[in-house]
């Protein structure tokens, strides 16, 4: 019997939340960190929508990791607003600034290992190698890019989980196209630290994680911009949004950072100082250990 259930998941937070409830757990939480259902159309997204709702209705407090989320769970009616909330600034755990920074040495590594000249601009895509990660569009819109920038890379790190991985590769070699497929790595951080500007153009995100550890790393970001991912970058600042599937736009963006390398300097620093002042990954422990305490003292 205990005092409090927290699920993260969808899947877990349908059966934490239910068992919580006939259990009689007297504070049930879960966590929005996305709405997969944010891609769908027709009855599929109203399945998934009512599987929310279930959550909702079945906890006693409903978190989520942004701002963004939030008032997109709001407006879709499914959870009121006195019932939901952001820790901090958003993000589930923040950033380990400790592991995440900038690292000349582990850079100067990497590219020696992987024969990429030093100074030539290497852009990076962690995440898994899905469709609603914005992959093809990530492919064609640096194709278009490297035919208008010489000696530019793409390094693309994360699972294979759709068996996108061939499809990808015949693109990259009918378009001659010097894109590196990595797979999964546990050091994601010295891929970051390595590489000069980050890319996501995800189609749903509950806040976009890994573009605050790229940010750690001194490097900014682009990304569409979509829910989640607006709380993570400040456009113009510490990266660039583009509107969601706009592969030209997201293009010219990926020329415009390979043409200017003042400009990666100056985004990559104000993005570590914004990491920095606000997803810290001890700011927001200590917002889950005093959200904690307060229901078990």
């Amino acid at each position: 019997r205990p005092t409090v259930i927290h699920s993260v998941t969808p899947k877990a937070g349908l059966l934490g939340m239910l068992v919580g409830f006939f259990a009689g757990v007297p504070f049930r939480w879960h966590t929005f960190t996305g709405q997969v259902w944010a891609t769908r159309k027709f009855i599929s997204r109203a399945i998934l929508k009512f599987f929310d709702r279930c959550i909702v209705f079945l906890s006693t407090q409903i978190f989520t990791d942004s701002e963004s989320q939030r008032q997109l769970l709001v407006k879709e009616n499914i959870v009121s607003k006195d019932k939901i909330s952001v820790l901090g600034f958003g993000s589930i755990a923040g950033v380990d600034i400790d592991r995440f920074y900038k690292n000349d040495e582990i850079r100067f590594e990497y590219r020696e290992n992987l024969a990429v000249k030093h100074d030539a601009c290497v852009f990076l895509f962690v995440g898994r190698l899905a469709r609603d990660k914005g992959v093809f569009d990530l492919i064609h819109a640096f194709s278009i890019a490297s035919k208008k920038i010489e000696g530019i890379e793409l390094w693309m790190v994360g699972p294979d989980e759709e068996n996108l991985k061939s499809q990808l590769e015949e693109i990259a070699l009918l378009n001659k196209l010097s894109i590196r497929f990595v797979g999964s790595s546990v050091v994601p951080e010295n891929y970051m630290m390595s590489a000069d500007v980050f890319v996501l153009p995800s189609y749903r995100e509950g806040f976009g994680s890994v573009i605050i550890e790229a940010a750690a790393c001194c490097i900014p970001s682009i990304a569409y911009r979509i829910d989640g991912v607006v709380d993570a970058i400040e456009d113009g600042v510490t990266g660039k949004l583009i509107d969601l599937r706009n592969i030209e736009a997201l293009a010219q963006s990926m020329i415009s950072f390979a043409e200017n390398l003042s400009k990666r300097i100056e985004m990559g620093k104000n993005a570590r100082e914004r990491v920095v002042k606000y997803f810290r990954s001890e700011e927001i422990t200590k917002a889950w250990l005093v959200q904690y305490k307060s229901v078990l003292n």
